[in-house]
């Protein structure tokens, strides 16, 4: 237990540094259409949260892999109680009608998922031992991919409220830590050179990039002591 406590601490210092270093490059592309993006949001704020919440909902029902990259804008553009906001709504309505898009035809499909789905058979015991407690851990912690989670439910046949009440609540930690770092973007992009050290100096920005590197590492250690239960 010791050995993996370790590799989640040595782990996520790592997963730190690669994430501000990956996205130091990707926000100085977003950074240059900064004065267009804030005149324009300037004059039509609502309108524009209400686009970006459109958007998301649609990357989310079509489950395209821009989550974080959204999430991160978000905080950019419309800081954290807004930006925080758009995406939870976005995200979860997205999924909701993913899941009863999926429900309309889960009679057909989950059969054959299940037999040909080591995951899907996973999430299936879980649901069926505790739904509530195992939709709540499996939206907080990242074990499965976002998509599956999103339409694993539907095809098990679980009711809207419970999906509904779960995914709300549940992605809110994840997506309240990228949040942060988003709307801390302009202050980073104002330093000299875009570095971890760079992101280090402030505290909010520390805390909630250990927390995001923590919900990275977690599925990691979950599998390994997975195994190690059924060794």
């Amino acid at each position: 237990m010791k050995f993996y406590l370790l590799a989640l601490l040595i782990g996520s210092i790592i997963f730190s540094g690669f994430f501000f270093d990956y996205f130091g490059l990707t926000l100085d592309l977003v950074y240059r259409y900064h004065k267009g993006l804030t005149l324009f949001i300037g004059r039509f704020f609502f309108l524009s949260l209400l686009v970006f919440a459109i958007i998301y909902f649609f990357a989310t029902a079509f489950s395209l892999p821009i989550g974080t990259i959204l999430t991160l804008i978000g905080g950019y553009l419309f800081g954290i109680i807004y930006g925080f906001s758009a995406v939870i709504i976005g995200a979860t309505f997205g999924a909701l009608t993913l899941f009863i898009f999926v429900s309309r035809f889960s009679s057909k499909i989950s059969t054959n998922a299940g037999n040909s789905s080591e995951i899907f058979s996973n999430i299936k015991v879980g649901i069926e031992r505790n739904l509530w407690s195992y939709l709540f851990f499996i939206r907080f912690f990242p074990i499965f991919p976002f998509w599956l989670v999103n339409i694993a439910p539907a095809i098990l046949g679980v009711r809207v409220v419970p999906y509904f009440v779960t995914t709300f609540l549940g992605i809110m930690p994840g997506t309240l830590f990228i949040i942060i770092i988003g709307s801390g973007i302009d202050d980073i992009l104002s330093e000299d050179s875009l570095s971890a050290q760079t992101l280090f100096k402030n505290g909010q920005y520390l805390f909630s990039l250990c927390a995001l590197s923590f919900f990275a590492v977690f599925p990691i250690l979950y599998k390994k002591l997975k195994k190690s239960k059924s060794n």
